[in-house]
């Protein structure tokens, strides 16, 4: 059974992320997906999510795309998620350019046989959280 890690803050469900969730379920039989902990969102992102970890994570679970929901590392760059879930493939999304490098760095340093994939944005002019989140004012 090929497993795949897809990682995503997921503060409000759009397209956008149904499209990732497609795209990350075709890469395998069983999709795991790890949420951002509070803490590393604020961390990244400069601000509170919208939801808190535990909604965002029910959230996510909801989805019958998702197969396992884990909440994320609560330090950066440590990757104990990656070692609970033992993925065969971890899928970004096309945004997540600075994780990506830092999984880079993860696989090589520990030897992992973990493929890398970065999904296609989906309408990324209109379809990404950040600029949802400015059209709403919030």
């Amino acid at each position: 059974m090929k497993k795949v890690l897809l990682f995503g803050t997921f503060d409000f469900l759009h397209i956008g992320h149904i499209h990732i969730l497609e795209t990350a379920k075709k890469h395998g039989d069983r999709l795991v997906v790890s949420v951002a902990r509070d803490c590393v969102v604020e961390a990244i992102k400069g601000k509170k999510s919208i939801h808190n970890e535990q909604e965002r994570k029910r959230i996510v679970e909801s989805l019958s795309l998702v197969d396992e929901v884990v909440l994320g590392d609560e330090r950066m760059s440590t990757y104990e998620v990656v070692e609970r879930v033992q993925p065969d493939v971890i899928v970004l999304g096309y945004d997540q350019e600075e994780l990506k490098q830092d999984i880079e760095r993860f696989l090589k340093h520990t030897g992992k046989q973990i493929d890398l994939l970065v999904a296609d944005a989906y309408g990324k002019d209109k379809r990404k959280s950040s600029m949802i989140k400015k059209a709403l004012h919030i």
